[in-house]
């Protein structure tokens, strides 16, 4: 879907970080510190930036970690909303809480699949 300000996907890459993957990733998700999809379990699976593109293992990938980058929706998403990696380890977007983000979605998705703009926050994790 397009972003709050443009009818077209579009991303604005102000930093990204090489990652070896450790299993095979796809483009447009969230890729945790371990070289894997994130989840939304925390800790080595917390998402360290976004995919531009796939990778097999071993392969470096770019992972964008400032302003905003392109990831796919699990599930329905409004515009503004807080999301964080899908608790199911595929890297996708779901909807997030106040307590518990690592991104902001600039766009909206109407279904599982859509592509939307999210910006990348510092993790935010309930307290334990």
């Amino acid at each position: 879907m397009a972003s709050q300000n443009n009818t077209g996907r579009q991303y604005n890459k102000t930093h990204a970080v090489t990652i070896v993957a450790t299993a095979a990733v796809e483009q447009y998700r969230f890729i945790a510190y371990d070289g894997t999809h994130a989840t939304s379990a925390g800790g080595t699976k917390d998402s360290q930036g976004i995919t531009e593109t796939a990778g097999a293992i071993g392969e470096a990938v770019s992972a964008i970690t400032a302003y905003s980058g392109l990831v796919v929706a699990s599930e329905a998403i409004a515009f503004g909303a807080f999301v964080k990696p899908a608790a199911d380890g595929t890297g996708r977007a779901a909807v997030g809480a106040a307590d518990d983000y690592c991104g902001r979605a600039l766009g909206a998705a109407t279904a599982a699949g859509d592509i939307i703009e999210i910006q990348p926050l510092t993790h935010v994790h309930p307290a334990a």
